[in-house]
């Protein structure tokens, strides 16, 4: 981890701000992949690496455990309560719209599963932070790849954990500086634009071949229901390829320069990643997405994309960032036990509520 001291790297705040516009095409993207090629190749574009960057980006300013920094509980705290707050505020739009769901307190497609596999990561760190990152990094990738042969999906996230685990690792072993300095030679930065671009035409060309892909980029799911024929270890192995190589080449184009407005706003992503879905949820709702398709081929692709990237930007001001600012100063205000308190009597609710009260 950088020190504090050292000035702000500008280069990362662009580049998580650019993921978090990917990461809204991508969700935008996933609600027509019904409707058109074109989306299916956007959405497999985009999840190829965008959870596994902002992910890796996470660890990468992850403090040290090793120089005596221990878990931010407070920070563990406010995570628990944003996933749990909006995994209940996307059930109840989805039952708004009409849609017979069930809530699962502990498990889910939506993207309230980064809140969740966030905490777990910061607190397997901890636990592993006197073992040797030689032996964490590749640990995590066994992991991941043998997690394929398990009936694992969505409860607990237990899935995700394990094929993201290797992105967070390694970003947390690394340093910013080391990254800044690696991404910004002159022959990293060349083959990175020759893979992007070479990757993006694969994928609009040559979508059916890339699309299968699609259920392991999301890291949901078991290799024996990848619509692959011998889906195997060598085929998450490919994905973490893809996913590393994109990571790299992604970083390494995007400039080390303070961008007037957007280099700030990329410090704001987990608001974008926090409100955006229940916004794709209400757009459905009062008929906005319906209109867009009304508007006929291709007019309402671009409409699509656009309303996606202005949202992305919009919920990347401040103000959307307010109210999740406060509930952290608030958090942050309570003494260590009875915030530990607090967990425990969140987790506890929710275990009943499940058992007990299903819905």
């Amino acid at each position: 981890m950088t020190d504090n001291s050292r000035p702000r790297i500008f280069k990362f705040d662009n580049v998580k701000l650019l993921v978090m516009i990917l990461v809204v095409v991508g969700s935008f993207a996933e609600e027509f992949t019904n409707n058109s090629d074109m989306f299916r190749s956007w959405f497999i574009f985009v999840n190829s690496f965008a959870a596994p960057l902002y992910i890796f980006l996470n660890g990468l300013f992850q403090k040290r455990f090793q120089k005596g920094y221990r878990p931010n509980l407070h920070k563990i705290s406010y995570y628990l309560i944003l996933g749990f707050v909006l995994k209940i505020a996307i059930f109840a739009l989805r039952r708004f719209n009409g849609e017979q769901i069930g809530l699962d307190l502990f498990g889910s497609a939506g993207i309230d599963w980064y809140f969740f596999v966030i905490v777990m990561y910061t607190v397997t760190l901890y636990l592993l932070k006197d073992v040797h990152p030689g032996i964490v990094i590749p640990a995590s990738v066994i992991l991941g790849v043998a997690a394929g042969f398990l009936p694992l999906g969505d409860e607990f996230y237990l899935m995700r954990y394990f094929v993201f685990l290797p992105f967070y690792a390694t970003g947390y072993y690394l340093t910013s500086h080391t990254v800044r300095h690696f991404s910004h030679r002159t022959q990293v930065k060349l083959a990175g634009v020759a893979f992007l671009v070479t990757y993006f035409i694969l994928c609009f060309r040559k979508r059916e071949t890339i699309y299968p892909l699609r259920m392991l980029f999301t890291g949901r799911n078991p290799y024996s229901i990848v619509p692959i024929e011998g889906c195997t270890f060598y085929h998450r192995l490919l994905c973490y390829g893809i996913s590393a190589v994109m990571i790299i080449s992604v970083i390494a184009l995007i400039p080390n320069r303070k961008v007037p407005l957007l280099t700030h706003m990329g410090r704001n992503t987990l608001a974008v990643l926090f409100w955006h879905y229940p916004i794709v949820l209400l757009l459905w709702h009062f008929g906005a997405f319906d209109f867009l398709l009304s508007l006929g081929d291709p007019l309402w692709k671009f409409s699509v994309l656009t309303a996606a990237v202005l949202t992305a930007l919009l919920l990347s001001f401040d103000i959307f960032s307010w109210p999740l600012r406060k509930l952290q100063g608030l958090i942050d205000k309570i003494p260590l036990i009875p915030c530990v308190v607090m967990d425990s009597v969140i987790l506890i609710a929710a275990t009943v509520v499940n058992l007990w009260f299903p819905l």
